[in-house]
């Protein structure tokens, strides 16, 4: 039987043309890297309250309005299976993290070009579905499979 997934979600919040994107750094990280804000699910919390909670704690911003889902991924890495969820939101404030795990260093709006140029640095992470949603070539809630070693 398939080990149970984690489920995750992240914001993809766009303002005058740029993306909010965080920058962390975990203790067993040898350097910070930049991510989409987000993070897991509490147990008995809605998706919709855990990307407004992510969102506040590491950016200081608050969720506006509805978030749509922009895309799903299903990963399977090393016999772990996550499920991420990635929304299209609108947020209000300007960022100021305030993440009580302390791995949140900094939340800035960027350029997408030099958000992607970012995000593909992290060797997990498929800039795939971010980048066919930000061109528009994939659905709303387009659904991506991804299985590593």
């Amino acid at each position: 039987m398939p080990a149970p997934s984690t489920l995750i979600v992240s914001a993809i919040v766009r303002r005058d043309g740029r993306l909010l994107l965080v920058e962390q750094q975990g203790p067993a990280d040898p350097q910070p890297s930049w991510m989409l804000p987000g993070g897991r699910v509490e147990d008995c919390e809605t998706l919709v309250a855990a990307l407004g909670r992510e969102l506040g704690e590491e950016t200081g911003l608050a969720l506006a309005g509805t978030p749509e889902i922009a895309f799903v991924v299903d990963l399977v890495a090393g016999g772990d299976r996550y499920t991420a969820i990635s929304f299209a939101c609108d947020a209000d404030g300007d960022p100021a993290p305030d993440d009580p795990d302390g791995l949140v260093r900094a939340a800035a709006w960027i350029e997408p070009a030099e958000a992607l140029a970012r995000l593909r640095c992290i060797e997990w992470y498929d800039c795939v579905p971010l980048e066919r949603f930000l061109s528009g070539e994939a659905a709303t809630g387009a659904l991506y499979s991804f299985d590593r070693p």
